[in-house]
């Protein structure tokens, strides 16, 4: 038979190695649950760039699925987080991408509403392509032509009243302008963007108003070298003739004097256009960029 001092100091051992297991069962646990606290962390932050690329994506969706339209406002960073489950930080990184492309407006203090499509984004990736010899003059005149070949097309015959007229209004002002360069290239672009509008297809405004700095200052280099009044008066008579046709609603006649107008300006300054080295500045500055935009 077993003695109670033998009984009572096993009973302690039991005890204490129960108690044991049990701290460090704990402690086991406490480990796991941080490891896993951090896994899913890191997953956010580490791999943020997959979980914002998927927020960009669920904004875009629901503006689709929700059949929502410039102007109309979006939920905040809270509701699309709480709907994917992820954190406030990563849904201010897409909101701030999202507005970065202009695909929201994103203002302090307000909630995030959808953007009007703006051509501006891909000025600025033109220009860059020049001013690091991505992009060739030559390319763009190209892409350009196409484009306002048939715009100009489109234009005389979908053009309404209003519209014609401010073609029109636009072309008097470069006349009365004509010896300030850089108003007429200013002039100029929004006379290019105008028919753009006036075809109707919302792709070749946006393309021609992506373009706008550069046919701005193509257009300054080129009017500089109008050293007489005559030189300038038969650059304002090419643009006139385009309006002519636009105004008797025919195409081809448009068409004709669209092509001419090209031709003669690659012919004319191609030489100088080819060596110039294009710039952001001044038309990415705060007021400076041109009205069309």
């Amino acid at each position: 038979m077993n003695s109670p001092t033998v009984t009572e100091a096993g009973r302690r051992s039991a005890r204490k190695r129960a108690d044991d297991g049990g701290v460090s069962r704990g402690r086991m646990a406490a480990k796991a649950v941080g490891s896993k606290s951090a896994a899913a962390e890191a997953g956010e932050h580490g791999s943020s760039g997959s979980l914002v690329q998927q927020a960009i994506r669920a904004v875009g969706n629901y503006m689709r699925d929700n059949g929502l339209r410039p102007g109309d406002t979006l939920p905040g960073e809270k509701y699309f987080g709480d709907e994917l489950g992820v954190s406030r930080a990563v849904m201010r990184e897409a909101f701030g991408a999202l507005g970065a492309l202009q695909i929201i407006d994103v203002a302090r203090g307000r909630k995030p509403k959808v953007s009007h499509v703006d051509g501006s984004l891909f000025a600025t990736s033109i220009v860059h392509g020049f001013n690091t010899s991505q992009i060739s003059i030559l390319d763009v005149w190209e892409v350009r032509k196409t484009v306002e070949l048939r715009a100009t097309e489109m234009a005389a015959t979908a053009r309404t009243d209003e519209e014609l007229k401010e073609i029109q209004d636009i072309v008097e002002a470069i006349a009365v302008h004509m010896d300030d360069p850089d108003l007429v290239s200013q002039y100029n672009a929004e006379f290019h963007y105008a028919i753009a509008r006036a075809s109707h297809n919302v792709l070749f405004a946006q393309i021609l108003a992506s373009f706008a700095p550069i046919t701005r200052i193509a257009t300054r280099a080129a009017w500089k070298a109008c050293t007489t009044k005559a030189m300038k008066q038969t650059q304002v008579t090419r643009h006139k003739a385009i309006v002519r046709a636009i105004a008797r609603k025919d195409p081809e006649a448009a068409t004709d004097a669209m092509r001419q107008l090209f031709d003669d300006a690659i012919r004319e300054n191609w030489s100088r256009l080819a060596a110039h080295r294009f710039s952001f500045d001044p038309f990415f500055e705060q007021g400076q960029r041109p009205a069309l935009i």
